[in-house]
């Protein structure tokens, strides 16, 4: 007899989705954080008693499976699809899929040997001009580079720069007001637009822009890695760079835009088949990448840019969960990624004081 483990008793990781009064989705939890254990603990009575009902179960007779509810389509499977090969079913819409693709700068991590001041990395300590002031929270702790990319080793990306250093800080202090540096403000009554905003105040986050890049020690601060047990990455990494392309992603707000329906519509007209469609279509089109400029953005749930449909927010830096041995690694929760946005017409100002910093998780 198989025995599945409800999702109730699993006391490791709380993965319901938490929701502040105002409707805000907050981040899974972790026993192990005092923070969630009162929301947590409540389950475990309960999971005790599940777990005695199975163990009893597991010595009775095993039952046939019950059989769908009347009237409801069973799940279809399809064969399997690589990665970019279109579902034969998605043909109609292979043309519109194609003009989708856009290029997005792939990036490979390193162990950090040789890493000058100046070099692209993920975490490590940040590249900081002499007369500059180290960018620091409200709390006046200091920040903890994220990354930083030199766009001069890095391949040309339309509408991206060509020169200069782009940095991202996030806070690892403890505080109400942020998760990893992401703001935790609630708008009251709830607004999904103005919720969306507030990710862009750069308070516990900070995203500077260097124009010209100092290859001389003695034009430097030196810096050191702010460490901090409050942060979702360690270590650090080398990077190398390449150009892909991709098209649209199942995640991405623009899907509507350019195949005319949102993802569970389209999907849906395939009856039974709607769920294998649509993962085939997953496979299709996402080639696994940790980090990545531009592109399309894969969030795990929701792409907070829906808040403004007609906006023109770009990826400027997507970071999804995982790393490299002896180098940098990163894990935003179950599944986790984080995503920094910026609008078309900004980055091409090179103004980087509004850009909307948002991570997730399941």
């Amino acid at each position: 007899m198989k025995l599945f483990l409800p999702a109730a008793t699993n006391v490791a990781f709380c993965q319901r989705k938490h929701l502040d009064h105002t409707g805000t989705r907050l981040p899974s939890c972790d026993l192990n954080d005092i923070h969630c254990r009162p929301c947590c603990a409540r389950w475990l009575p309960v999971a005790a008693l599940m777990l005695a009902a199975l163990a009893l179960a597991a010595c009775a007779p095993e039952q046939p499976a019950p059989a769908p509810a009347k009237g409801a389509p069973a799940q279809q499977k399809l064969p399997p699809v690589v990665y970019g090969q279109l579902p034969p079913e998605l043909a109609r819409y292979a043309e519109a899929i194609d003009r989708s693709r856009l290029p997005y700068i792939h990036i490979d991590l390193h162990q950090p040997h040789k890493l000058a001041p100046w070099n692209s990395s993920l975490g490590g300590a940040a590249y900081l001009p002499k007369g500059q002031e180290y960018p620091a929270g409200p709390d006046g702790v200091p920040l903890t580079l994220l990354a930083q990319f030199n766009f001069s080793e890095m391949p040309a990306l339309e509408g991206y720069p060509a020169g200069g250093m782009l940095q991202f800080y996030i806070s690892g202090s403890k505080s109400k007001g942020h998760f990893y540096g992401a703001s935790s403000e609630s708008t009251k009554p709830y607004n999904a637009e103005r919720a969306f905003l507030s990710l862009a105040r750069q308070r516990w986050f900070r995203v500077l822009y260097h124009p010209t890049v100092a290859r001389d020690v003695k034009k430097l601060q030196p810096t050191t890695v702010i460490a901090s047990d409050n942060l979702p990455m360690a270590g650090t990494s080398a990077l190398t760079f390449g150009i892909r392309t991709e098209p649209v992603s199942v995640q991405d707000y623009r899907f509507a835009r350019i195949l005319g329906q949102p993802p569970w519509e389209l999907f849906k007209q395939f009856g039974a088949k709607q769920d294998a469609v649509s993962e085939n279509y997953e496979t299709f089109s996402q080639k696994y990448t940790i980090a990545k400029l531009g592109g399309y953005s894969k969030p795990t749930q929701t792409d907070v840019r829906t808040a403004q449909p007609d906006g023109d927010w770009l990826v400027l830096f997507e970071l999804q969960g995982g790393g490299v041995k002896g180098g940098f690694y990163s894990e935003w929760g179950d599944s986790g990624m984080a995503v920094f946005y910026i609008r078309r017409q900004d980055l091409a100002r090179r103004d980087f004081s509004n850009v909307v910093y948002s991570w997730d998780n399941l």
